[in-house]
């Protein structure tokens, strides 16, 4: 099967166009919290959804477009990666997700859980499904744009902790910061820290 360019290009632009949606997302979020718990859950069903939608949409259009590289074992990995991204996943939204009713969403610092190991799990796990996707895939779009969705998840963190986490939870997501790993779980020992609902 031929590469189809016009696949990939609409790929990495739906992508890109999810990406800004839950940058622009984060970015109100804080406000949506100052407001109430509803408002978070509500404001983050909507633009998140929507932006993960999109991205998830480009994704697969860049993983379709072609041309195809990589062996039995190759994706076979991928899979391994994917399957290892849902799971980090899930362990988050159970404690920050808005997977939960919405008279059950809570709005303090978490702390326990995935999150005393990592500060930010769900970026962890969409960096995971970047690699797992491109390698299950093969599609050279998708390989070639790869380094440009890990460094977006990456760049994330940071955005959303200077736009909502720390104007919302200022000294205590400061103490958070300085006895939990960003991006690359504590495994192995004790976490530093992990008392209920802190923030």
């Amino acid at each position: 099967m031929e590469p189809d360019f016009r696949r990939g290009v609409a790929g990495l632009a739906l992508g890109v166009a999810g990406a800004a949606i839950i940058l622009a997302y984060t970015a109100v979020n804080r406000r949506a919290r100052r407001r109430s718990a509803l408002a978070h859950w509500g404001l983050g069903w909507i633009l998140g959804a929507a932006g993960m939608t999109a991205m998830a949409a480009g994704w697969t259009l860049l993983g379709l477009a072609g041309p195809w590289v990589g062996a039995w074992g190759w994706r076979a990995a991928g899979a391994g990666v994917g399957i290892l991204a849902l799971g980090v996943y899930v362990a988050s939204s159970v404690h920050v997700g808005r997977w939960r009713k919405p008279a059950e969403y809570g709005l303090g610092l978490r702390t326990e859980g995935i999150y005393a190991h990592v500060r930010h799990p769900q970026a962890l796990a969409l960096i995971l499904a970047a690699v797992g996707t491109a390698l299950v895939s093969g599609s050279l779009f998708f390989l070639a744009t790869l380094p440009l969705w890990l460094a977006y998840w990456t760049a994330y963190t940071y955005f959303e902790e200077r736009l909502e986490l720390l104007p919302s939870f200022g000294e205590d997501y400061r103490r958070y910061q300085a006895r939990t790993p960003r991006l690359i779980p504590r495994i192995g020992r004790r976490p530093l820290g992990g008392s209920g609902n802190s923030r």
